[in-house]
C-alpha cells in the first residue's frame, strides 16, 4: 500500500487543498490542518473505497480526507479496527475509529457519497514524521 494523495485545510466542514507532503505532530495531527488537536486526528480513505462509492474523478482531499492510500482494497476486508497500529513514512498511527456520524454536508453533496461517514479510518498520531506522496503505508500485526 502508499500514498497517493496527502491534503490539508484551514476550515473543518471543507474540502481539503493536496500537498506533497505533510509533517505529522505526536497527539495533534497534521501540521496546518483544522482538525489537529481533534479527537480526530488524521483522516484516512482507501482509493478503492471511495470510487466504489462514488462514480466521480476526485482528487485528494476532495472527500476531506487527509491521507489518500492505494492497494489496500476494502479495508473491512483487510480486518483494519480500532487499536490497530499503522506506519506512513516516518509517522506512527492509532486507529481509533472507523466510519463516523452521518450528517448533511456540502461534501457530501459534491462527492455524491458520504464516503467518511462510511469507509474512513481516523487516527491519532502516536508518533510524529514526515509522510510525502508515494510512502509506503505498513499496518501492524492485528491487535
Amino acid at each position: 500500500m502508499r500514498v497517493v494523495g496527502i491534503a490539508v485545510s484551514e476550515k473543518k466542514g471543507e474540502r481539503k487543498r493536496p500537498v506533497e507532503k505533510v509533517l505529522f505532530i505526536k497527539n495533534f495531527g497534521l501540521k496546518n490542518d483544522s482538525h489537529g488537536g481533534t479527537i480526530r486526528q488524521v483522516s484516512l480513505l482507501f482509493k478503492e473505497d471511495r470510487d466504489r462509492l462514488t462514480n466521480k474523478i476526485l482528487g485528494p482531499g476532495d472527500c476531506a480526507e487527509n491521507i489518500l492510500i492505494e492497494g489496500g482494497g476494502i479495508h473491512i476486508t483487510k480486518g483494519i479496527k480500532p487499536g490497530r497500529k499503522m506506519t506512513i513514512g516516518s509517522a506512527e498511527l492509532e486507529i481509533t475509529e472507523i466510519g463516523k456520524e452521518l450528517h448533511d454536508s456540502k461534501i457530501h453533496r459534491y462527492t455524491g457519497a458520504p464516503v467518511l461517514p462510511v469507509c474512513g479510518i481516523f487516527c491519532r498520531v502516536i508518533k510524529g514524521g514526515e509522510v510525502k506522496l508515494g510512502d509506503k503505508v505498513v499496518l501492524s500485526e492485528k491487535n
